[in-house]
C-alpha cells in the first residue's frame, strides 16, 4: 500500500478501528479491572486485534505514514515491554529502522540494562510506542527511562487512547502524542 496523502491516511485510519473493532473489542456484562486501576465493561486487546500479520503490518504502516505527513523522523523505536514490543518490530521492518523493548524491571544479571535491542543514547533520535493508553503510566516511566539514557524522545504514538488526561501530560511534558485511535473511534467511554 502507497500511501500518499491526507486522504490515505484517513482510508488507512478507518481500515484499522474496523480491525480493532471486530477483533479485539468486546462488551462485557460485568466490568474488569484495567492495569491502571480503573474498571470497564469495554475490552480492548490490541494484541488480540493486530495478531494476525497482515493487521499488524497495516497499523505499523498507519503509525509511518502518519509520521510522515508531520515530517517527524526517529532511529529507533521502542517502548515498555510487552505493549510496545509488536508494534515496535512492526515498525522497524516496514522503516528499516532499529527497536528496542524497556523493560519493567532492571535486570539482576549479566549488564543489568532495562533497555534491551537497540542502543539508546545521547546520539539517538526515538519514537516511543504503545499499543493503548488509558492513564499513561507505562510511556511515562519507558519516557523516563529512555531519556535518562540522554536521547532526543521525537514523538510518542500511541495506537489506542483510551482516557482523557494523556494528551495533557504530554503536552506538560514538550512532547509530541499522537494517539493513532481513541475512545471515541470506538464509541466507549473513556477512562
Amino acid at each position: 500500500m502507497n500511501l500518499s496523502s491526507q486522504n490515505d491516511n484517513s482510508d488507512i485510519k478507518s481500515e484499522f478501528i474496523k480491525i480493532v473493532k471486530s477483533k479485539g473489542y468486546e462488551k462485557r456484562e460485568l466490568p474488569f479491572r484495567l492495569s491502571s486501576g480503573g474498571f470497564s465493561n469495554d475490552y480492548v486487546d490490541m494484541r488480540k486485534a493486530l495478531s494476525d500479520g497482515p493487521d499488524l503490518a497495516l497499523s505499523a504502516k498507519y503509525l509511518l505514514h502518519t509520521l510522515e505527513l508531520r515530517g517527524l523522523d526517529f532511529d529507533v523505536v521502542g517502548g515498555m515491554t510487552m505493549g510496545a514490543d509488536p508494534i515496535s518490530h512492526a515498525v522497524a521492518i516496514l522503516s528499516g529502522k532499529s527497536w528496542f523493548s524497556v523493560r519493567k524491571q532492571e535486570k539482576t544479571h549479566g549488564t543489568k540494562r532495562r533497555i534491551e535491542g537497540a542502543a539508546v543514547n545521547e546520539k539517538t533520535k526515538v519514537l516511543l510506542v504503545e499499543d493503548t493508553v488509558s492513564t499513561g503510566r507505562s510511556v511515562l516511566e519507558a519516557l523516563e527511562v529512555v531519556k535518562s539514557q540522554g536521547a532526543e524522545v521525537t514523538s510518542i504514538v500511541v495506537l489506542l487512547d483510551r482516557g482523557i488526561g494523556m494528551s495533557k501530560k504530554m503536552t506538560e511534558e514538550n512532547m509530541v502524542y499522537i494517539p493513532l485511535s481513541t475512545y471515541q473511534d470506538l464509541g466507549i467511554d473513556p477512562l
